[in-house]
């Protein structure tokens, strides 16, 4: 969604299962800055965190699922430094102010919208405001 002091912001709200946000951590071989968490649907995240929590520079946890996720990357024993935020615009500040240019900050949340937003399409849209008013 656009380029700030050298960082890039990708929106993948779209990825609204653990699945979906391995797939989009994969996708990128910069450090990696990931804006995680939502909704509870009832879905496990301990493969997620296996297969992410090494590649990551940090991640930064939102919503209701965020003690969840935090917990599942915890027991993996590869921790990257973990923030938590109660909204999405603090969790934007965050990475602002933790990435470096080359970083990647992916908003793929693995979590449906519902607690915060009506829809991943709302999340999504309100994450590129927050980062074009970033510039």
């Amino acid at each position: 969604v656009g380029t700030v002091n050298g960082t890039r912001y990708y929106n993948d709200s779209i990825a609204t299962t653990p699945e979906s946000t391995v797939v989009g951590v994969e996708a990128f071989s910069e450090p990696k800055i990931l804006i995680a968490g939502g909704y509870d649907k009832g879905l496990p995240f301990e493969a997620m965190a296996k297969a992410i929590s090494s590649k990551l520079k940090a991640l930064i946890l939102i919503g209701v699922t965020a003690d969840k996720i935090e917990r599942c990357v915890r027991e993996t024993g590869t921790v990257p430094p973990i923030y938590r935020e109660k909204t999405l615009q603090d969790a934007v500040n965050r990475a602002r102010a933790i990435s470096a240019p080359g970083d990647v900050v992916l908003m793929s949340p693995a979590c449906a919208s519902y607690d915060m937003f009506l829809n991943f399409v709302q999340r999504g849209n309100m994450f590129a405001e927050m980062v074009a008013n970033l510039k």
